[in-house]
């Protein structure tokens, strides 16, 4: 996505445990060659993340993510912003997924995937929790960014995943609306914030940054511009390979991963059974084996658009 001038940074390269998506603005976007769809993944014996994209590219490496199940949740953060209420928030990222999973497949099919939206909650971090509930957060912070690059930066996607499979675990988004002047409808769009949640969508649903300038997964924004809000030709085919057509979904069950709760688990109850949840992608090892958070994609000023900022060990950030 694209800030003042809000625009997404170049594809994740290295990463440890955890990855970030990361939105920033870009003064000019400049066109190259369309070179399809690319999705993130990750390469389990170096553990980083990467793409890998159609056509392939040289650097590709690893396996790429996708959600386990057909069916997904995610929430708002109750407070939204005050430059955005809830109401409209719910609206903007109702729209923003219902670009991804509407897609045309070809025939009258769509991606084999569905979003069920369960309402505010109270938490407001960025969390996946092992032994409590969880939820696939959307929260704005409106009183400071907590990351580097305050100044570039318009959003920030977390995605916790299994480091064997690809499976996504949790998925956060955090919208910098401390430094950013957001906007929404269609007039006088400065940062438009259904461009940066459509972006972010496609990140949240496993897909990387793509070289096609007209994608909305392409790497940069220009302030002021709408063209985001709907999907190009390579924005469909990715997401249709992620989520391929099939036997429409029965009996959907968006519950996150260990239950879910609008609590952070801090103020989540502790369990009074002595029981347990086995780490994700791990048996028998360290809580958290097998786990691997990535940071996707990013928007940022032109200077530092393809910048990439190292964060402390286990945290990667493309600007």
């Amino acid at each position: 996505m694209r800030s003042s001038d809000p625009a997404i940074s170049g594809r994740a390269r290295r990463g440890a445990a955890l990855v970030s998506s990361v939105i920033a603005a870009a003064a000019l976007a400049h066109p190259s060659p369309a070179l399809s769809y690319c999705r993130t993944s990750v390469c389990p014996e170096t553990k980083q993340t990467a793409a890998v994209c159609t056509p392939a590219q040289p650097n590709d490496c690893g396996i790429p993510l996708a959600w386990p199940s057909p069916c997904v949740s995610y929430s708002i953060q109750e407070d939204a912003s005050t430059q955005v209420s809830l109401a409209d928030t719910e609206a903007i990222f109702e729209e923003a997924f219902a670009a991804w999973t509407q897609a045309d497949c070809g025939g009258g099919r769509t991606p084999r995937i569905e979003l069920v939206y369960t309402g505010p909650v109270a938490c407001d971090a960025h969390e996946y929790n092992q032994t409590k509930g969880n939820a696939n957060i959307i929260t704005f912070r409106d009183d400071r960014w907590p990351y580097a690059g305050a100044g570039s930066t318009l959003a920030l996607t977390t995605v916790t995943y299994n480091l064997k499979t690809g499976d996504i675990y949790d998925a956060d988004m955090e919208i910098n609306s401390s430094d950013v002047d957001l906007s929404i409808g269609d007039s006088r769009p400065s940062f438009d914030l259904l461009s940066i949640a459509t972006h972010e969508a496609g990140h949240f649903l496993g897909l990387s940054h793509s070289s096609d300038f007209d994608a909305t997964m392409f790497a940069d924004y220009r302030p002021g511009s709408v063209a985001l809000r709907d999907l190009d030709d390579d924005d469909r085919a990715g997401i249709c390979a992620v989520y391929p057509p099939g036997a429409p979904i029965k009996g959907c069950d968006p519950t996150p991963r260990h239950g879910f709760s609008g609590a952070c688990a801090a103020d989540q109850p502790d369990e009074e059974d002595g029981g347990c949840a086995a780490a994700p992608g791990g048996r028998g090892g360290a809580p958290g084996a097998g786990i691997l958070l990535a940071a996707l994609a990013s928007l940022g000023a032109a200077a530092r658009a393809r910048r990439a900022a190292a964060g402390r060990p286990g945290r990667e950030r493309s600007r």
